[in-house]
């Protein structure tokens, strides 16, 4: 009896001691909040991470890298002392992805004590592209068909021609008057077509916000009574555009006058 009692002892006494030693050996190591090992984020999101090492040895350094399409980045690298290290870190998804489909952002915690053996820990970011922000070009000027100035456009590079340019996306149609005035009139020698759509949401556009809206308008392949503040779309090939005219500038006689428009594609 007294054998199988102290054999009982003796296995709490050990279960006891190894529950210890497992807890103590659990209490160092790397927390991260959030505590997701995968997230879903959408570019320009920002995620606020709190790091927390706690190492048996002296923390020497500590280091974040960030992995995008096979290419590592530091993005932080301090020197750093005694056994318990916090950091609160804002990590700004990059808006650098411009092809469709879901994009992995990989970024390893990283501390390194005085004999330099490491502790790791990662988090993956997934980024799904859908639509994509259109880049403004801004500054086109365009002049007047009655002045001897550039009076056509290139759209997709943002370059002045001249009307007799058959590839020109837009060219002004001022015809002679007796006021020399501006016509406010666009006609495409490339044949394109126009809408404007002065309701379009020109500051937040995107490529299918400005799809949808050409293709959900009346098209004209002639545009009149151009005015600053109007919006114009157009589809060069597979490209979708916006335009937002800035000035529209008749001046008297006809040699300066001339529209400032942005682009948007």
């Amino acid at each position: 009896m007294k054998i199988k009692t102290s054999l009982i002892l003796f296995l709490i006494v050990s279960t006891l001691l190894f529950s210890c030693k497992k807890d103590e050996e659990q209490s160092f190591g790397i927390n991260i909040s959030p505590s997701e090992d995968y997230m879903l984020r959408d570019m320009g999101n920002t995620i606020n991470f709190t790091v927390k090492f706690e190492s048996k040895e002296e923390l020497a350094k500590y280091r974040i890298t960030e992995t995008i399409n096979n290419s590592t980045t530091t993005i932080k690298d301090v020197a750093i002392s005694g056994k318990k290290y916090i950091d609160w870190f804002d990590y700004t998804v990059p808006n650098t992805f411009e092809n469709y489909g879901r994009h992995e952002i990989k970024l390893i915690f990283s501390s390194f004590d005085v004999d330099g053996k490491s502790m790791n820990r990662a988090k993956i970011i997934y980024v799904d592209v859908n639509e994509r922000n259109l880049t403004e070009y801004a500054g086109n000027t365009m002049y007047s068909s009655l002045s001897s100035q550039f009076n056509a456009y290139d759209l997709l590079t943002n370059t002045p021609k001249f009307s007799s340019d058959s590839t020109s996306h837009i060219v002004d149609l001022s015809k002679p008057n007796i006021s020399d005035s501006l016509g406010k009139v666009w006609v495409s020698p490339f044949g394109a077509k126009f809408t404007k759509l002065n309701s379009f949401d020109y500051s937040n556009a995107t490529d299918l916000t400005v799809k949808n809206a050409y293709n959900s308008s009346i098209k004209s392949d002639t545009i009149r009574n151009i005015n600053p503040n109007d919006i114009i779309i157009t589809k060069i090939n597979n490209d979708y555009i916006a335009l937002k005219l800035i000035y529209v500038i008749d001046d008297t006689g006809s040699a300066t006058d001339r529209y400032v428009f942005n682009i948007k594609r």
